[in-house]
């Protein structure tokens, strides 16, 4: 019996086995604490995408072009995209391409929120939800069972993921071809292009005749479906990338202004004393109810308009030469109307402030001919075009080559159903009203 007392073999597999089990159990709640780890990442990811689709709906809908759309709300797609990577609410599973459970395990439960709103990065980053803002923000989370996490008092586990995509726009565009047409930009044969350094964009398909030269720097060509060449157009000399979101549309509020309902075919006033040629003075009339018809310059003719608003209803503009000027002007054109500028010295620029429709700041232009081929526009550098401000033709298409910055603003912007630029032409977002500003968009992670 004493041997056996003093005896100590086995000893050293008992202390063994007496400190395995606390390793045992510090080697499994760090595999627990690792699926916590897994299961964040999952989280994360689903938050990501969630973020993102959310934030490219939004950028889709602000273009309103009719080339790109998704009829689903923002919400729905970030939703979607966190189903599809196995987050989902409770009972909302139904989603194309979810990988969602139709029923978690015991104890589990998760949640996904999708909102909208502004997203301040600065030193104390801050959101607020706002119905109109530039950001989407997913929140996930995971609620579990903790198991062997309970001996350190945690009965469950909370387990979330938060992501915020924000909308940028970083390119002014002074040319916008909106399509649903393809090939809504068309840059012509041997296009001389000077201006600003602003963007040329289209909503589709970008074409080329020829390669282009840009005098200057910060030019860009951007393209939603691609480009279309029969050489290696397609390849500039300044930035491009033919696989944008579509821009914003900064005028398509005009579609829908009251104004559009105007009818009429007032007659053109005559100078009092004309001289030689023939002699346009016209006035506004937007302080009245009618609207202008048909109005033809030629060789040694000459149209001034006075600072104002005005109509033409069914009206052909055509100005094949003499002398058209006028400062603080706003041409709307309603119905079967059309505009062709071929020669002659053409000096037209818009208010920064219209008093008649704020919507109308800064715009040169307004034509809500319908899309016809007789209501095609057609602006080229015959002889000395200087148009300044916004100049906006969602139904047409224009062919567009004004060829010189206009005296009173720097400022000169093209927004087509399609736009073809031939030849010299000047175009810049120089000191152009805000509103009237088209964008490209991207959409980054900024959280």
């Amino acid at each position: 019996m004493r041997n056996m007392l003093r005896c100590r073999r086995g000893s050293a597999a008992f202390a063994t086995i007496v400190a395995m089990v606390p390793l045992i159990g510090v080697v499994a709640l760090g595999a627990e604490a690792g699926a916590w780890y897994v299961t964040k990442q999952h989280a994360q990811n689903a938050a990501d995408s969630a973020a993102m689709s959310g934030a490219l709906t939004v950028a889709i809908q602000n273009a309103a072009s009719p080339s790109v759309t998704d009829a689903q709300a923002y919400d729905y797609r970030g939703r979607q995209f966190a189903a599809q990577n196995a987050f989902c609410n409770a009972g909302d599973t139904a989603y194309s391409g979810s990988h969602c459970a139709a029923s978690l395990p015991a104890g589990t439960s998760q949640t996904v929120q999708i909102d909208r709103g502004t997203y301040n990065p600065g030193s104390s980053p801050s959101w607020t939800t706002d119905a109109g803002g530039t950001a989407v923000r997913a929140t996930v989370g995971q609620q579990q069972p903790a198991y062997l996490a309970a001996v350190l008092g945690l009965s469950t586990v909370n387990i979330g993921a938060i992501a915020i995509a924000e909308i940028k726009y970083p390119k002014d565009l002074c040319a916008l071809g909106l399509g649903p047409s393809s090939n809504a930009l068309t840059i012509g044969g041997s296009s001389s292009i000077t201006g600003n350094g602003c963007g040329l964009m289209s909503n589709t398909t970008v074409k080329y005749n020829s390669t282009p030269n840009f005098s200057g720097s910060g030019w860009a060509v951007n393209g939603v479906g691609g480009c279309v060449a029969s050489a290696g157009h397609c390849a500039l000399s300044v930035p491009y990338n033919y696989n944008m979101l579509p821009a914003t549309n900064p005028l398509k509020a005009l579609d829908t202004a009251t104004f559009n309902t105007r009818t009429g075919n007032d007659p053109i006033p005559t100078c009092p004393s004309p001289g030689a040629g023939k002699c346009f003075a016209l006035t506004p009339n937007s302080s009245g109810t009618g609207a202008y018809g048909n109005l033809t310059v030629g060789n040694g003719d000459t149209a001034t308009f006075a600072p104002g608003t005005y109509f033409f209803y069914n009206a052909a503009i055509k100005i094949t030469g003499g002398t058209v000027t006028g400062t603080g002007v706003t041409l709307v054109l309603l119905g079967d109307s059309s505009l062709s500028i071929s020669g002659g010295t053409v000096n037209l620029s818009a208010p920064a402030i219209n008093t008649f429709s704020s919507l109308l700041n800064g715009v040169l232009i307004d034509d809500q001919a319908p899309a016809k081929s007789k209501n095609a526009v057609t602006i080229n550098g015959s002889g000395t075009v200087s148009l300044g401000g916004a100049m906006y033709f969602p139904n047409v298409d224009v062919s567009y080559g004004g060829t010189t910055q206009n005296s009173n603003t720097a400022c000169t912007q093209v927004v087509a159903n399609t736009l073809t630029i031939n030849g010299s032409a000047y175009l810049s977002t120089d000191n152009c009203a805000p509103g009237t500003i088209g964008k490209t968009q991207v959409v980054a992670l900024v959280q």
